[in-house]
């Protein structure tokens, strides 16, 4: 009665009462909104009456908490709390509920309800962390033409078309497959029934990710595929797609849309073969096709690029030769200037015998070297005549040979 009269025209006094019957059916978080709300209709209440408002408000606020609602809540489901619908979810805000043990009930039509039993205390926020024991989504499967075909629901039937089920939560794999009678199948009727014999048609495999407690639709267009193929590889085991999408492994057999297709086949260290067929109703095509094999040109591009190796470590040795020639060389060469100074009529005194003797060795050092240059310069030369580029067309009639003898070395080669 007193909401009735409210509707009617806002009274303070009428606002308050509700309030205060609310209170007294321990409907606190009522109360509490019916005492705002007057607050805010009449901002300028009587000092009195602003008085008690204040001490009711602070009364109720005692003897309340908040709740959050989380986990696996689903949005839109409705939201009870020890009975009482209190929303729908999400819910913007924690909602204002008596302090006490409180049963939280959500429900989602077609779905089995959460609930659980939160303690609520005063003055502070309990969370209500729903989980769900059956993970469950909703996945509703129809054909474009609102043919009645099979469905298949990862490789198993499960009904036919429209269907509609609860299934677990993740990625499924679904296909239609079935029968139309050719007179439907030209007029684009819809029968109403399964049909056991006729033209073959089937949809292609989509993918339907189904999430908790969500309807997932999956609409799909079948087409007639009473016509096969078989492809037949040469070497055996060659990828095959059809119309730019992989189909598997030759051989490989299956139906087809009627029409023409693109049939691609490909294998590793084979040239492509790509081919467009046409099938026709209830005729098979079998198609064989032979790779032509590539050029080996991995494998020759090691072999030219190899021969650089060797040959580089050959002149590197010459190199190095080189340096030790040229400082031990012009080091011996001063040590015998000395000498000469020092040595008249080459006639040395005892104490030059050091001098000698690292004149000596350095000289020595100077040959070896001189003989690492010429070591190393022969055998880069004759690894660049046998290994090199081009060196297929004149190994056969090329001979070469290094040799080292005392204070010089020679190559010789025969073409």
């Amino acid at each position: 009665m007193f909401r009735r009269s409210l509707w009617l025209k806002k009274n303070r006094n009428t606002m308050g009462y509700i309030a205060s019957c609310l209170k007294q059916l321990g409907q606190y978080d009522d109360a509490l909104d019916q005492y705002e709300e007057m607050r805010r209709e009449f901002p300028r209440l009587p000092a009195k009456i602003e008085a008690t408002v204040a001490a009711e408000m602070a009364e109720l606020s005692g003897l309340m908490g908040t709740l959050a609602v989380t986990g696996d809540a689903p949005a839109g489901a409705l939201l009870f709390v020890d009975d009482r619908l209190r929303g729908k979810l999400p819910v913007e805000k924690p909602l204002r509920v008596s302090v006490g043990s409180r049963a939280v009930r959500v429900e989602k039509e077609g779905f089995a309800p959460l609930s659980m039993t939160v303690e609520v205390k005063a003055g502070k926020e309990s969370v209500a962390e729903l989980v769900a024991t059956s993970r469950k989504g909703r996945l509703v499967v129809s054909e474009k033409h609102n043919w009645v075909l099979h469905v298949e629901l990862d490789g198993k039937e499960v009904g036919v078309t429209p269907w509609q089920g609860l299934v677990d939560v993740g990625e499924h794999k679904v296909r239609l497959h079935g029968f139309m009678g050719v007179e439907a199948l030209a007029a684009c009727e819809a029968p109403g029934a399964v049909a056991e014999e006729g033209a073959k048609v089937a949809s292609t495999v989509e993918a339907a990710p189904v999430r908790l407690y969500e309807e997932t639709r999956v609409v799909l267009g079948a087409e007639e595929r009473d016509a096969s193929l078989r492809v037949e590889s040469t070497p055996v085991g060659a990828t095959v797609s059809i119309d730019a999408r992989v189909v598997g492994k030759a051989p490989w057999e299956g139906r087809l849309p009627l029409g023409e297709h693109v049939i691609e086949v490909s294998a590793g260290g084979y040239f492509s073969a790509k081919q467009t067929v046409r099938l026709e109703r209830r005729k098979q095509r079998e198609l064989s096709v032979s790779l032509e094999r590539q050029p080996d040109l991995v494998a020759e591009a090691p072999a030219a690029t190899n021969w650089k190796i060797p040959v580089g470590l050959a002149y590197g040795v010459g190199v190095v030769g080189l340096g030790v020639f040229v400082v031990t060389g012009g080091l011996a060469l001063d040590k015998v200037n000395e000498l000469h100074v020092r040595c008249p009529n080459k006639l040395c005194p005892s104490t030059e015998a050091g001098n000698q003797r690292a004149a000596a060795a350095l000289g020595t050092a100077a040959t070896v070297g001189l003989v690492v240059v010429g070591l190393g310069t022969a055998t880069g030369t004759a690894l660049v005549l046998l290994m090199g580029p081009e060196s297929g067309e004149r190994r056969a009639g090329l001979s070469v040979s290094a040799g080292v003898g005392l204070g010089g070395f020679e190559v010789r080669g025969r073409f």
